[in-house]
């Protein structure tokens, strides 16, 4: 267990430098590809290239960032009125079918990467490698969160969900 911490704690120092890194970027060559467009009348061919390639960056960085936090959306309309027992079990066995389809999206994702491995972006020309590197590396990120949230589960830590209802509940005066 310590090793996944330490691994995740390394990881999701990157992940937050890359997403700010990446947002920042896609901000300036948006900017910039607006200006050459409407001010100089001669837009540039790669900037929605470059702009798609880091969004999908972002995306998986982030999804894996916001699996360690617990912020994923979930329809908790009919979960939230079961038992803690019951929660419990229907959210180790999400996070179980979470974890599989990572891995099966890991796999898919390098033989991708493989089989990219000598292609080139149409208008940057860049090795599109790296832009489909995103998915295994994303997907191992979020399948290291998950199996954390696994083995860190007990009946007293739950979900977002459940973190959710007993703050709500405690603001109104009520023990959950």
């Amino acid at each position: 267990m310590k090793v996944v911490n330490s691994i995740l704690k390394i990881m999701d120092k990157l992940a937050k430098f890359i997403i700010i890194t990446l947002m920042a970027s896609m901000s300036v060559v948006a900017f910039t590809a607006v200006f050459f467009r409407f001010i100089l009348n001669n837009p540039l061919s790669w900037s929605e290239e470059a702009a798609r390639y880091m969004m999908a960056w972002v995306t998986f960085m982030g999804a894996g960032l916001a699996m360690g936090q617990k912020r994923h959306i979930g329809v908790t309309l009919i979960v939230s009125r079961l038992s803690k027992r019951v929660r419990l079990a229907i959210n180790t066995f999400a996070e179980l079918i979470i974890a599989i389809f990572m891995v099966i999206l890991i796999w898919q994702g390098i033989k991708l990467v493989w089989d990219l491995r000598t292609q080139v972006s149409p208008a940057m020309h860049f090795p599109m490698i790296i832009p489909y590197l995103c998915i295994p590396v994303g997907c191992f990120y979020i399948l290291l969160h998950t199996i954390r949230l696994l083995l860190e589960r007990t009946s007293d830590t739950l979900s977002t969900a459940d973190a959710e209802l007993t703050e709500n509940t405690f603001k109104g005066g009520t023990k959950p």
